[in-house]
């Protein structure tokens, strides 16, 4: 059977074919930029292509006002400035498309490029895209993420662990709340993104999951790191004394303090696995990490946190009540979590122990519910505001209510047996 010629893809395919043969003769226009050697018939055509080549040595920052060289939108340079700069706002996207994770492949779905991803995360399975678009099959979405990427904090330069080891957010936060979560119930999983959070605390839950999973020696390393991190912004988070104090925040660091507390949480695994235990059976810690244990509890006591109405001033009247509860059950939970961190920690060179948080410091009420705490993302919001209303009594502002007040009880100056 002889051939058809369609005449409309005949024609199309004459146009394409002239275009080609007389771009480079009729072609006047050409770029000036170094090694770039593209020719326009039309002026208008040459101008739009320059501006490409102005994008890439030039990049404003999306969130203020300067001007960085060299890279394209997402180069290193740009990501370092917002790390460092904005530690709240997200990286722009790339331009590339998003690659749909091993799932929605599978089933032929449109795939959004979250971590997770939002079909995967409705049907509850997980999700091969790592934190950053990273199929966890090792396949690039666009921006893998390694090492040298994920290890640095809001608190530190970019750094890297030894080897090409890949994070995977979705594995050990999972392993850390499915885990360490129901033990030390002070991190609201609900609100913790991990591509939103700073990533000192991100990174800190990281560093438990590892060590859960068996990962010790990298969870270990990452400890070092950290411990480097923190005690380099000690400036910032460390009002234990005022006066050489640079911090003149008015909200609490709550973040800082919840990855200074895994920190030290990790610090006691440590010292477990050596067996150093005093005669009270408490973890005998390093001095360096006992001295951040301490400066922690008296900056909390200098700030005033555990202090029930002190939680609530940290919020102004038009705040939403879910936000205001979430906010007062992370610092109660925090709260009850250092205190028992102190009740199982020394040192060889410990100070007196009123150096560390007692039940006379927890000027606060019960927290609520664990349901209420441990309720899913996708619960809505009047759901969560019945379930936090549900304990309501717990939030009760009178003093009569607060640990605290069990301390007349439970503590007598004439008698000291360390017992609780």
């Amino acid at each position: 059977m002889s051939d058809v010629v369609c005449p409309i893809l005949d024609n199309y395919n004459y146009q394409v074919l002239r275009n080609l043969s007389t771009r480079s003769t009729d072609a006047s226009f050409e770029c000036s930029y170094p090694g770039c050697s593209a020719k326009y018939r039309r002026k208008e055509h040459l101008k739009r292509h320059t501006l490409q080549h102005n994008q890439e040595s030039h990049i404003s920052c999306p969130y203020c006002q300067r001007t960085l060289t060299r890279g394209g939108v997402l180069s290193d340079l740009l990501r370092r400035h917002i790390r460092i700069h904005h530690l709240q706002r997200q990286l722009p996207r790339s331009s590339r498309a998003q690659k749909a994770c091993s799932a929605c492949r599978a089933r032929k779905e449109r795939c959004d490029g979250e971590f997770p991803c939002g079909s995967c995360q409705q049907r509850g399975i997980n999700c091969s895209l790592t934190g950053r678009g990273t199929r966890s099959d090792g396949q690039d979405t666009g921006t893998e993420v390694q090492a040298t990427h994920a290890l640095s904090t809001s608190t530190e330069p970019s750094s890297a662990l030894s080897g090409t080891f890949r994070w995977n957010f979705h594995e050990y936060t999972n392993t850390y709340f499915n885990v360490f979560h129901p033990v030390w119930p002070f991190l609201h999983r609900a609100t913790l993104d991990p591509l939103k959070e700073p990533r000192v605390i991100v990174q800190s839950v990281l560093m438990i999951g590892l060590w859960i999973d068996g990962r010790r020696d990298t969870a270990i390393e990452l400890h070092c790191r950290l411990r480097g991190a923190i005690n380099a912004q000690r400036s910032q988070w460390d009002v234990s004394n005022p006066e050489l104090s640079q911090n003149t925040r008015t909200s609490w660091p709550m973040v800082t303090y919840q990855a200074i507390l895994l920190h030290i949480i990790l610090a006691m695994f440590i010292t477990k696995e050596k067996a150093t235990f005093d005669l009270g059976l408490r973890y005998q810690i390093e001095a360096e990490e006992y001295d951040l244990l301490v400066s922690l509890v008296q900056s909390c006591r200098q700030l005033g946190m555990f202090l029930y109405p002190n939680m609530l001033a940290q919020y102004d009247d038009t705040a939403p009540a879910v936000l205001v509860w979430v906010g007062v059950e992370e610092t109660k939970r925090f709260g009850l979590a250092l205190y028992k961190v102190c009740r199982m920690c020394t040192c060889d060179s410990a100070g007196s122990r009123s150096q560390l948080l007692s039940l006379a410091d927890l000027s606060f009420g019960m927290p609520g519910s664990d349901e209420s705490w441990n309720a899913p993302a996708d619960v809505g919001t009047e759901e969560l505001q019945r379930l936090a209303l549900q304990t309501n009594y717990r939030e009760n502002g009178e003093p009569e209510w607060w640990i605290s007040r069990s301390s007349t009880v439970l503590y007598d100056n004439l008698v000291d047996f360390d017992w609780i």
